[in-house]
């Protein structure tokens, strides 16, 4: 039985189903070449930048393996004369890429496990209301080619995604929320390094390559325009119950109150509790802990929702299930409705195996009452008799 569930208020810029933005690719430094005076447009040029490399999506619970890298360079190939758009930073949630265009990414191609190209800068990306971005870019790539990378913007094929995922099951026996040991089969990633298991990225559409920093490493980078937005910060305070000033954001798709029950009858259920940290002499200086960002909750948030449905997404996501969780819980629940639907099949085709149909012939004038006693045949005996 399907059960109407309640979507959460979508974002105030609404993130497409399929979109994503994978994590950096370092540059690699020994193949970067940085030309002031060339490229397309005379605005200068930078050889040998890497889009995307074979492993993991840091944060994104995907795998990136040769696959991905070859769909990469056919889109950016697909894409001819135009190139691959390379832009200052992802745009965000309320702002457009509009005045960060540093130029285009042509010629790229798979080789040392990851997909490389040429960035021509446009002579826009000199002369750009945040200033001269493209010989910004370039020197940094001279100075501190670790210090940027770039992250592709596209589309999942989730249809390709899945069948890939279907290609590669394994019989796996684990513990449900009963106690009971349950067999099943889940997914059994080929590539060895991939220890988690986690999805194997298709792309349907390639969209962009940026450049950007290490938010996790840097959070104040000199890429890092954005900062860390307070609604954030109120956000997560609320829920966690540490103010009780309602945010007026709804930018994350979740009212803060239903994140605040949410949160609770997590903590509750795990018999866990928020309190203030003990003040500890610290022996060595340490990195800063990073809050998430509006964009990546939101984005997270309708992954979760667009593979598993409203109702299961939102609840899974709340409850800080892993992707590779839920689709394992996905797995089951798909697994369970199957069963019940062919024991459901199989019992109406019993009862209407029984059926009693009657008289199979009228009674002729004349005849007596143990002569208009005719046999009753069942819906099974009948068609039977009729084929014979």
């Amino acid at each position: 039985m399907t059960q109407t569930a309640t979507r959460p208020a979508a974002p105030e810029t609404p993130v497409k189903e399929t979109l994503f933005r994978a994590g950096r690719a370092d540059v690699d430094a020994s193949m970067l070449q940085v030309d002031r005076e060339g490229g397309r447009f005379g605005a200068g040029l930078i050889k040998g930048v890497s889009l995307i490399a074979v492993g993991e999506a840091l944060g994104h619970e995907l795998w990136i393996d040769e696959v991905t890298l070859s769909q990469v360079a056919e889109f950016a190939k697909a894409s001819n004369e135009a190139g691959v758009k390379c832009r200052f930073t992802h745009p965000g949630m309320s702002s457009d890429g509009m005045g960060r265009l540093l130029g285009r990414i042509h010629d790229v191609q798979v080789s040392d496990d990851r997909a490389t190209g040429d960035l021509h800068l446009a002579k826009l990306s000199h002369d750009t209301p945040e200033g001269d971005l493209g010989e910004y870019v370039a020197s940094l790539c001279e100075e501190d080619a670790r210090a940027a990378g770039l992250s592709i913007v596209f589309h999942h094929d989730f249809a390709a995604e899945e069948q890939f995922m279907l290609e590669h099951q394994v019989e796996h026996s684990h513990e449900n929320h009963r106690g009971d040991i349950v067999t099943g089969m889940r997914f059994q990633s080929p590539d060895p390094n991939n220890v988690h298991n986690y999805p194997h990225v298709r792309l349907s559409e390639l969209n962009a390559a940026d450049v950007v920093d290490d938010p996790a490493a840097n959070p104040d980078g000199m890429f890092d325009r954005q900062g860390l937005p307070r609604e954030v910060t109120e956000f997560l305070s609320y829920a966690a119950g540490l103010s009780d000033t309602k945010p007026k954001t709804t930018s994350f798709g979740i009212d803060p109150d239903r994140a605040s029950q949410f949160l609770g009858r997590f903590l509750e259920s795990n018999g866990l509790s928020i309190s203030p940290k003990e003040p500890t002499v610290a022996t060595e200086k340490s990195e800063p802990t990073v809050a998430p960002t509006r964009e990546d909750f939101a984005a997270e948030l309708n992954k979760f929702n667009a593979k598993f449905g409203a109702e299961n997404g939102s609840k899974w996501f709340t409850e800080g299930k892993s992707f590779a969780e839920a689709l394992e819980l996905h797995c089951e629940a798909l697994s369970a409705e199957l069963t019940a639907e062919k024991e459901a099949r199989t019992e109406a085709e019993e009862k209407l195996s029984s059926l009693q149909l009657g008289e199979l012939d009228p009674v002729e004038t004349g005849a007596t009452d143990s002569d208009s006693k005719k046999e009753k045949k069942t819906f099974a005996q009948h068609t039977k008799g009729q084929k014979s």
